[in-house]
Protein backbone atom coordinates (compact mmCIF):
# COMPACT_ATOMS: atom_id res chain seq x y z
CA UNK A 1 0.00 0.00 0.00
CA UNK A 2 1.46 3.55 -0.95
CA UNK A 3 1.33 6.65 1.75
CA UNK A 4 -1.13 8.31 -0.89
CA UNK A 5 -3.19 4.97 -0.07
CA UNK A 6 -3.18 5.10 3.25
CA UNK A 7 -4.64 9.18 3.34
CA UNK A 8 -7.55 7.78 1.71
CA UNK A 9 -8.50 5.44 4.18
CA UNK A 10 -7.71 7.87 6.39
CA UNK A 11 -9.90 10.29 5.08
CA UNK A 12 -12.99 7.88 4.46
CA UNK A 13 -12.58 6.63 8.58
CA UNK A 14 -13.24 10.18 9.97
CA UNK A 15 -15.50 11.47 7.43
CA UNK A 16 -17.47 8.08 6.92
CA UNK A 17 -18.42 9.62 3.89
CA UNK A 18 -17.46 8.53 0.67
CA UNK A 19 -18.83 11.69 -1.39
CA UNK A 20 -16.81 14.07 1.94
CA UNK A 21 -13.34 12.25 1.75
CA UNK A 22 -12.89 13.14 -1.67
CA UNK A 23 -13.91 16.31 -1.30
CA UNK A 24 -11.23 16.25 1.19
CA UNK A 25 -8.48 14.38 -0.74
CA UNK A 26 -9.77 16.87 -3.75
CA UNK A 27 -10.37 14.15 -5.74
CA UNK A 28 -13.59 12.65 -7.88
CA UNK A 29 -15.66 10.21 -5.83
CA UNK A 30 -15.39 7.68 -8.51
CA UNK A 31 -11.54 7.54 -8.26
CA UNK A 32 -11.75 7.15 -4.54
CA UNK A 33 -14.12 4.10 -5.05
CA UNK A 34 -11.81 2.51 -7.05
CA UNK A 35 -8.48 2.78 -5.07
CA UNK A 36 -10.70 1.93 -1.96
CA UNK A 37 -12.15 -1.23 -3.79
CA UNK A 38 -8.04 -1.77 -4.96
CA UNK A 39 -7.22 -1.66 -1.03
CA UNK A 40 -9.58 -4.00 -0.49
CA UNK A 41 -8.46 -6.38 -3.06
CA UNK A 42 -4.57 -6.29 -1.72
CA UNK A 43 -6.16 -7.37 2.02
CA UNK A 44 -8.17 -9.89 0.72
CA UNK A 45 -11.25 -8.57 2.94
CA UNK A 46 -13.27 -5.38 3.03
CA UNK A 47 -11.94 -2.66 5.39
CA UNK A 48 -15.65 -0.49 5.30
CA UNK A 49 -19.11 -1.95 5.65
CA UNK A 50 -22.26 0.06 5.11
CA UNK A 51 -25.03 1.25 7.78
CA UNK A 52 -27.65 4.01 6.43
CA UNK A 53 -25.62 6.59 5.32
CA UNK A 54 -22.50 6.23 6.96
CA UNK A 55 -19.39 3.40 5.83
CA UNK A 56 -17.96 1.91 9.33
CA UNK A 57 -14.64 0.08 9.43
CA UNK A 58 -14.69 -3.29 9.79
CA UNK A 59 -12.72 -5.44 12.15
CA UNK A 60 -9.93 -4.90 9.71
CA UNK A 61 -10.17 -1.56 9.14
CA UNK A 62 -10.07 -0.55 12.39
CA UNK A 63 -6.79 -2.05 12.80
CA UNK A 64 -5.73 -0.28 9.35
CA UNK A 65 -6.80 3.22 10.50
CA UNK A 66 -5.23 2.31 13.86
CA UNK A 67 -1.62 1.58 12.12
CA UNK A 68 -2.46 4.72 9.60
CA UNK A 69 -2.66 7.07 12.57
CA UNK A 70 0.29 5.96 14.13
CA UNK A 71 2.21 5.54 10.90
CA UNK A 72 1.04 9.36 9.91
CA UNK A 73 2.76 10.33 13.53
CA UNK A 74 6.13 8.84 12.84
CA UNK A 75 5.83 10.83 9.47
CA UNK A 76 5.45 14.58 11.32
CA UNK A 77 7.80 13.21 13.76
CA UNK A 78 9.99 12.58 11.46
CA UNK A 79 9.17 15.71 9.40
CA UNK A 80 9.45 18.30 12.31
CA UNK A 81 12.92 16.01 13.24
CA UNK A 82 14.44 17.24 10.04
CA UNK A 83 13.14 20.88 9.85
CA UNK A 84 14.57 20.57 13.74
CA UNK A 85 17.94 19.79 11.84
CA UNK A 86 18.25 21.91 9.23
CA UNK A 87 17.51 25.06 11.69
CA UNK A 88 20.01 23.90 13.89
CA UNK A 89 17.44 23.18 16.95
CA UNK A 90 18.47 19.85 17.55
CA UNK A 91 21.56 17.14 16.33
CA UNK A 92 24.02 15.39 18.15
CA UNK A 93 28.29 15.72 17.49
CA UNK A 94 31.22 13.36 18.97
CA UNK A 95 34.39 15.26 18.93
CA UNK A 96 37.91 14.10 20.74
CA UNK A 97 40.37 15.94 21.59
CA UNK A 98 43.87 15.47 23.78
CA UNK A 99 43.19 16.50 27.47
CA UNK A 100 45.66 19.85 27.51
CA UNK A 101 44.05 20.83 24.62
CA UNK A 102 40.86 20.51 26.12
CA UNK A 103 41.99 22.20 29.24
CA UNK A 104 43.49 25.09 27.42
CA UNK A 105 40.83 26.06 24.77
CA UNK A 106 37.44 23.51 24.88
CA UNK A 107 35.44 24.43 27.88
CA UNK A 108 34.90 28.08 26.39
CA UNK A 109 34.49 26.93 23.35
CA UNK A 110 32.18 24.54 23.75
CA UNK A 111 30.23 26.04 26.05
CA UNK A 112 30.19 29.13 23.39
CA UNK A 113 28.80 26.91 21.11
CA UNK A 114 26.09 25.27 23.64
CA UNK A 115 24.87 28.60 24.13
CA UNK A 116 24.42 29.28 20.51
CA UNK A 117 22.76 25.97 19.49
CA UNK A 118 21.03 24.84 23.10
CA UNK A 119 19.63 22.02 21.43
CA UNK A 120 22.61 19.87 19.78
CA UNK A 121 23.87 17.28 22.02
CA UNK A 122 27.75 17.38 22.26
CA UNK A 123 29.95 14.12 23.29
CA UNK A 124 33.86 14.22 23.55
CA UNK A 125 36.11 12.07 24.35
CA UNK A 126 40.01 12.82 25.63
CA UNK A 127 42.76 10.75 23.89
CA UNK A 128 46.26 11.23 22.59
CA UNK A 129 46.48 12.33 18.90
CA UNK A 130 47.30 9.07 17.16
CA UNK A 131 44.14 7.42 18.89
CA UNK A 132 41.94 9.82 17.94
CA UNK A 133 43.02 10.53 14.34
CA UNK A 134 41.86 6.59 14.42
CA UNK A 135 38.16 7.17 16.07
CA UNK A 136 37.66 9.09 13.47
CA UNK A 137 38.52 6.84 10.64
CA UNK A 138 36.73 4.60 11.62
CA UNK A 139 33.56 6.62 12.26
CA UNK A 140 33.54 6.59 16.55
CA UNK A 141 33.77 10.22 16.63
CA UNK A 142 32.64 12.69 13.99
CA UNK A 143 35.78 15.07 14.24
CA UNK A 144 38.87 15.91 16.68
CA UNK A 145 41.39 18.55 17.21
CA UNK A 146 45.46 16.97 17.11
CA UNK A 147 48.63 17.89 16.72
CA UNK A 148 49.98 18.12 12.92
CA UNK A 149 51.05 16.38 10.62
CA UNK A 150 47.95 14.13 10.35
CA UNK A 151 49.39 11.22 8.31
CA UNK A 152 46.19 10.11 6.61
CA UNK A 153 44.43 10.59 3.10
CA UNK A 154 41.01 9.23 5.08
CA UNK A 155 41.00 12.33 6.73
CA UNK A 156 40.14 16.38 6.22
CA UNK A 157 42.49 18.86 7.78
CA UNK A 158 41.54 22.20 9.03
CA UNK A 159 44.77 24.02 10.66
CA UNK A 160 43.70 26.12 13.62
CA UNK A 161 46.80 27.05 15.38
CA UNK A 162 50.58 27.23 14.39
CA UNK A 163 53.38 27.99 17.52
CA UNK A 164 56.87 25.82 18.37
CA UNK A 165 57.70 23.11 21.01
CA UNK A 166 60.06 24.73 23.70
CA UNK A 167 62.44 23.96 26.22
CA UNK A 168 60.99 25.01 29.76
CA UNK A 169 63.74 25.76 32.24
CA UNK A 170 63.29 27.86 35.84
CA UNK A 171 65.51 31.13 36.24
CA UNK A 172 68.06 29.21 38.56
CA UNK A 173 68.91 26.78 35.63
CA UNK A 174 71.83 27.02 33.92
CA UNK A 175 70.26 27.07 30.33
CA UNK A 176 68.01 30.18 31.61
CA UNK A 177 70.63 32.16 30.29
CA UNK A 178 70.74 30.60 26.95
CA UNK A 179 68.47 32.32 23.85
CA UNK A 180 67.81 28.90 22.22
CA UNK A 181 68.66 25.21 22.45
CA UNK A 182 68.99 22.56 19.70
CA UNK A 183 68.75 18.68 19.63
CA UNK A 184 72.30 18.40 20.21
CA UNK A 185 72.17 20.30 23.32
CA UNK A 186 70.10 17.59 24.69
CA UNK A 187 72.92 14.17 24.38
CA UNK A 188 72.85 12.73 27.88
CA UNK A 189 71.15 15.70 29.33
CA UNK A 190 67.75 14.35 30.57
CA UNK A 191 64.59 16.06 30.04
CA UNK A 192 60.64 15.82 30.89
CA UNK A 193 57.71 15.26 27.77
CA UNK A 194 55.05 13.66 26.65
CA UNK A 195 54.55 10.26 26.58
CA UNK A 196 54.36 7.76 23.27
CA UNK A 197 50.43 8.84 22.92
CA UNK A 198 51.36 12.27 22.01
CA UNK A 199 51.80 12.78 17.98
CA UNK A 200 54.48 15.70 19.56
CA UNK A 201 56.51 13.35 21.33
CA UNK A 202 56.85 11.23 18.25
CA UNK A 203 58.32 13.98 16.23
CA UNK A 204 60.87 14.28 18.80
CA UNK A 205 62.28 11.16 18.98
CA UNK A 206 62.27 11.71 14.94
CA UNK A 207 64.55 14.39 15.44
CA UNK A 208 66.97 12.43 18.17
CA UNK A 209 67.16 9.70 15.67
CA UNK A 210 68.58 12.43 12.65
CA UNK A 211 71.14 13.59 15.12
CA UNK A 212 71.91 9.85 15.72
CA UNK A 213 71.91 10.08 19.39
CA UNK A 214 69.53 8.01 22.32
CA UNK A 215 67.45 10.69 24.29
CA UNK A 216 67.59 10.75 27.90
CA UNK A 217 63.93 11.08 29.51
CA UNK A 218 63.80 11.51 33.13
CA UNK A 219 60.16 11.87 33.43
CA UNK A 220 57.38 10.93 30.97
CA UNK A 221 53.01 11.62 30.96
CA UNK A 222 50.33 12.26 29.78
CA UNK A 223 49.27 15.16 32.20
CA UNK A 224 50.86 18.48 31.79
CA UNK A 225 50.16 19.77 35.31
CA UNK A 226 52.12 16.56 36.49
CA UNK A 227 55.13 17.12 34.17
CA UNK A 228 55.51 20.53 35.34
CA UNK A 229 55.66 19.88 38.61
CA UNK A 230 58.31 17.39 38.15
CA UNK A 231 59.75 20.42 36.43
CA UNK A 232 59.65 22.14 38.93
CA UNK A 233 60.70 19.98 41.94
CA UNK A 234 63.63 18.69 39.93
CA UNK A 235 64.97 21.72 38.46
CA UNK A 236 64.53 20.16 35.42
CA UNK A 237 64.16 20.47 31.79
CA UNK A 238 60.89 20.15 29.77
CA UNK A 239 60.37 20.03 26.55
CA UNK A 240 56.32 20.64 25.61
CA UNK A 241 54.82 23.66 22.96
CA UNK A 242 55.18 26.94 24.55
CA UNK A 243 51.43 27.79 24.68
CA UNK A 244 51.57 24.57 27.26
CA UNK A 245 54.27 25.54 29.24
CA UNK A 246 52.88 29.01 29.79
CA UNK A 247 49.62 28.26 30.47
CA UNK A 248 50.73 25.99 33.55
CA UNK A 249 54.05 27.77 34.27
CA UNK A 250 52.10 31.36 34.82
CA UNK A 251 55.89 33.49 34.00
CA UNK A 252 57.38 30.89 36.68
CA UNK A 253 59.49 29.38 33.56
CA UNK A 254 61.52 30.54 30.83
CA UNK A 255 61.02 28.80 27.45
CA UNK A 256 63.88 28.48 25.51
CA UNK A 257 62.85 27.40 21.56
CA UNK A 258 64.39 25.32 19.67
CA UNK A 259 67.05 26.10 16.46
CA UNK A 260 65.67 25.31 14.03
CA UNK A 261 62.40 25.89 14.71
CA UNK A 262 60.23 22.64 16.22
CA UNK A 263 56.53 23.54 15.17
CA UNK A 264 53.85 22.70 16.95
CA UNK A 265 50.42 23.01 14.51
CA UNK A 266 47.03 22.04 15.95
CA UNK A 267 44.58 21.07 13.12
CA UNK A 268 40.87 20.03 13.04
CA UNK A 269 40.12 16.65 11.33
CA UNK A 270 37.28 14.89 9.91
CA UNK A 271 36.37 12.23 7.24
CA UNK A 272 37.15 12.65 3.84
CA UNK A 273 33.76 12.14 1.15
CA UNK A 274 31.27 11.34 3.99
CA UNK A 275 28.09 13.11 4.86
CA UNK A 276 28.40 15.98 7.54
CA UNK A 277 25.30 16.77 9.68
CA UNK A 278 23.94 20.13 9.92
CA UNK A 279 25.13 20.12 13.68
CA UNK A 280 28.91 18.73 12.55
CA UNK A 281 29.21 21.79 10.19
CA UNK A 282 28.07 24.22 12.26
CA UNK A 283 30.29 22.73 15.11
CA UNK A 284 33.66 22.65 12.43
CA UNK A 285 32.86 26.53 11.60
CA UNK A 286 32.67 27.76 15.67
CA UNK A 287 36.08 26.06 15.85
CA UNK A 288 37.10 27.96 12.76
CA UNK A 289 35.88 31.41 14.71
CA UNK A 290 36.55 30.72 18.27
CA UNK A 291 40.78 29.83 17.36
CA UNK A 292 40.49 33.12 14.87
CA UNK A 293 40.23 35.18 17.81
CA UNK A 294 42.35 33.48 20.13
Amino acid sequence: MELRELNYITAIGKTRHMSHAANELYISQPALYKSLRKIESEFGTPLFYRKGNELLPTDTGQIVLEKAGEISILISQMNDAVAATKNLKQGKVNIGFPSIIGTMFLPTLLIEFQKKYPDISLHTVEAGGNALAGMVISGDIDMAIIMRPVFSELLNEIPLIRDQVTAGVLPSHPLSRRSYVTIKDFDNLPFITFDKTFNMRAQLMELFRTEKFRPNIAFEGASCQFLFELTTLSDGILILPRPIIEFYAHDSMITLPFKPSFQWELSLIFQKNTFLSTASKALINHIQEYFFRV
